[in-house]
């Protein structure tokens, strides 16, 4: 059983539902079963959501073997984190680190050792996080598109700790580098000129 949980575009949090399993040939095959709201991120919630899942699914948690999840403590605590609860009813499911999770976090390190690349994700992540937190900046940049007829594509959060979405955040903001340059030039603009009463004038 693998799980994860994350925020979506609307901030509801989400638990993604995994499961891992082997027919008679011994093919691995892996389902993803659903993806969950949930109320709260604590580890009672998140071990209620699951147990529903497999409810409905027509599975027993006796049968499940092994556990992944990330290393959060709500997740992997010793003591009172989804992995020990889940231990409590099934003593068989071990839990594992998901190896997904430790790579992304041995490269996380490896590319702070660089400042170089450790500077342009922080500017990547501030760039678009300056404009996609502003509604009102979001639309400038809308509205810069349309006036320039240039083509705008959806900008793409950089989340520090999911390698893979880092490419395609790059990417994004590189197709709206030209009209993200404009933007930032027209906002520069109305700043000095509010502060500027030669403007005004």
């Amino acid at each position: 059983m693998i799980c994860d949980e994350t925020c979506d575009e609307s901030t509801r949090e989400q638990l993604c539902i995994t499961l891992r399993s082997v027919d008679n040939n011994y093919q691995v095959i892996e389902d993803v079963i659903g993806l969950y709201e949930i109320s709260r991120q604590n580890a009672p919630t998140v071990v209620e959501a699951i147990l529903d899942a497999l409810t409905r699914c027509g599975l027993d948690m006796r049968d499940c073997r092994g556990q992944s999840f990330d290393g959060a403590s709500n997740m992997s605590g010793l003591y009172g984190g989804v992995s020990a609860l889940i231990l409590k009813q099934q003593s068989k499911a071990i839990y594992v680190h998901c190896n997904a999770h430790c790579l992304d976090l041995a490269i996380q390190d490896l590319t702070n050792g660089c400042i170089t690349i450790r500077n342009c994700m922080s500017f990547v992540k501030e760039i678009i996080d300056f404009i996609r937190r502003s509604p009102k900046r979001l639309n400038i940049l809308k509205e810069t598109s349309t006036e320039m007829s240039m083509p705008y594509t959806h900008l793409t959060p950089l989340c520090p700790t999911r390698w893979t979405m880092r490419a395609g955040s790059y990417s994004s903001l590189l197709q709206n580098y030209e009209l993200g340059k404009t933007m930032v030039h027209y906002i520069y603009t109305l700043i000095y000129c509010s502060s500027n009463s030669a403007c005004m004038m």
